[in-house]
């Protein structure tokens, strides 16, 4: 089609523009699981003004064991490479607290940042354990949505690391697709019981996947006692690694408390 009659080509306009330097505060790359349902919305709750999150999914099976777990780990580097390419980021995270602790933290980071060397890089375990520290966490009850079969790994993870384990306990579902499916109230119910009794110093409601944002604040006022859930503990961990300060109402004295360093 000849151009010289064409109507667009006169109606068209193209203009000239100048660059947006503004840049925000900070910038975090999010790499999930498929299945998981929970973590994205988790974080643009708790994500302030000037926080960017950059998230893309990685496939995985539903299963909850083991095997299935350890196999995200062949998708991490692939889908760290999809967020975000050519935009500077702060930080990289890996949304799966026991893939993480069967992978090590070591092997997560390294694919996490493969395309992004030097990056700095966080999962719910390594942050989670972190936060135990800070937190003067050392008698630990422990709260899962796992079967015993990534549950026995969690324990023993987390006695290797020092922590004591005084109470652990769990809603034993196999697919990760039903974990949002438990109400917070029985998360409340179920973390009630597991303190009946024991003298742990600390809570630990492991799994991205769990609802428990809402309970973290009831938790610590009615037992008096510091709560860790791994989107809040990786948020945490991630605004610490990008040398920012929390300052979250409402989600537990983690995001609460002023702190220094890594």
């Amino acid at each position: 089609m000849s151009l010289v009659n064409d109507p667009f080509t006169a109606l068209e306009q193209v203009y000239s523009f100048y660059n947006d330097t503004r840049r925000a505060q900070l910038r975090i790359g999010l790499v999930q699981l498929a299945s998981d349902y929970t973590l994205e919305n988790d974080w643009h709750r708790l994500a302030g003004p000037g926080v960017e999150i950059y998230s893309t999914r990685l496939p995985c099976s539903s299963q909850m064991t083991p095997h299935a777990l350890r196999a995200t780990g062949e998708h991490i580097a692939g889908a760290a490479a999809q967020i975000a390419p050519g935009l500077s980021l702060d930080v990289m995270a890996f949304g799966c607290t026991s893939a993480s602790m069967l992978l090590g933290n070591d092997t997560v980071a390294e694919r996490l940042t493969r395309d992004r060397p030097g990056l700095p890089a966080t999962n719910p375990w390594q942050a989670s354990l972190s936060a135990f520290q800070h937190l003067g966490i050392h008698r630990l009850a422990v709260l899962t949505p796992y079967q015993t079969e990534v549950n026995r790994p969690l324990y023993q993870a987390l006695q290797q690391a020092g922590i004591e384990v005084v109470a652990f306990g769990a809603f034993g579902l196999m697919l990760d697709t039903e974990i949002p499916s438990i109400h917070p109230d029985a998360i409340m119910a179920a973390s009630a019981a597991l303190l009946d009794g024991c003298q742990a110093d600390g809570i630990f409601l492991s799994c991205t996947n769990l609802k428990t944002l809402a309970v973290l604040e009831p938790l610590e006022q009615g037992f008096n006692l510091p709560v860790v859930s791994s989107n809040q503990a990786m948020y945490w961990h991630a605004l610490r690694l990008a040398g920012r300060q929390p300052d979250q109402p409402d989600v537990g004295r983690l995001l609460r408390q002023q702190t220094k360093g890594p």
